[in-house]
């Protein structure tokens, strides 16, 4: 029981909680000592648990090596100990805490059936809190990383279209919009934590996504008539879901050709090709007898 335990919560307080819990006593009872005080992180990612070391504090302990060394002068000596249930009565005060410390498991299911009512709020409209959240995050997000710039939302049909505007607009759109992709991508999953109902959200710099709309349907439909022409497949470098789509919208009227998206993650590249011609298929083997009655001559 004297050994040491670590205990970890996300901040110091709930972890010395997890071990009152584990040992069975209250707080007074143990020693601790903290390893770490955890971090919060930044927009609530990346977060650090609190991290303690805890042991019971050595008052049972004390008086049982002066008893077993008493035995060793007698064995009668050993027979008077054991009416020392004075020592056992201080079991009944460590069995008093328990009580208490079982109330605690049965608080925590109702925390955790709380969450499960949750899921049933994704069809809510957005609220002015989670707008402000948004453009909070993404102005925050944007200073960080040393591009302060405008942000305008709007709600169309429950998805907040997040438009930035001002001078740092081509440092965001560069290399086809690498950066952007990225700070939706983060935005996404920093709001994701903060409310559990599912946030639709597109950020955009100026104009860049619907020119890189007009860009990739043209794009698509020149490679696709390559693909007639030459009869070789054709392939467009890694885009994001929302960009493929685009490009498969654009050639899905065409039936003479065919795309389809390759690779793994997030983006992935889009083969354009002739049908039959997209895959490598595997001429069936003929047996070697039937070769033979082949070349046998009548």
């Amino acid at each position: 029981m004297g050994s040491k335990q670590e205990f970890k919560g996300k901040d110091v307080d709930e972890a010395i909680t997890m071990a009152c819990d584990k040992l069975g006593i209250p707080r007074e009872e143990l020693n601790i000592e903290i390893l770490s005080t955890g971090s919060s992180g930044i927009f609530g990612l990346c977060r650090k648990q609190a991290i303690i070391r805890a042991t019971k504090k050595k008052l049972e302990t004390g008086p049982a090596p002066q008893r077993q060394s008493k035995p060793v002068a007698s064995p009668a000596v050993q027979e008077k100990p054991q009416p020392a249930a004075p020592a056992a009565v201080a079991q009944p005060t460590d069995e008093q805490p328990p009580p208490a410390v079982q109330s605690l498991p049965a608080e925590q299911p109702k925390k955790k059936r709380a969450p499960a009512d949750r899921p049933q709020e994704p069809a809510v409209p957005l609220t002015p809190e989670i707008l402000a959240q948004i453009k909070a995050d993404l102005e925050q997000l944007l200073n960080l990383m040393g591009f302060p710039s405008e942000i305008v939302l709007e709600d169309i049909n429950n998805k907040a279209q997040v438009k930035i505007s001002g001078e740092h607009i081509e440092e965001l759109i560069t290399k086809d919009g690498q950066a952007l992709d990225s700070i939706q991508y983060l935005m996404r999953k920093i709001i994701g934590k903060k409310f559990p109902q599912k946030i639709m959200f597109s950020i955009d710099a100026g104009d860049f996504r619907e020119t890189r709309k007009v860009e990739l349907q043209e794009l698509a439909l020149k490679l696709a008539q390559e693909v007639k022409e030459t009869e070789k497949t054709r392939t467009i470098p890694p885009l994001n879901p929302a960009e493929r789509r685009v490009v498969h919208l654009v050639l899905q009227e065409d039936k003479t050709i065919r795309s389809r998206s390759v690779g793994d993650g997030l983006f992935k590249k889009i083969l354009i090709y002739l049908p039959g011609k997209g895959r490598i298929r595997k001429k069936p083997q003929r047996r070697k007898g039937r070769k033979e009655k082949l070349t046998i001559p009548e």
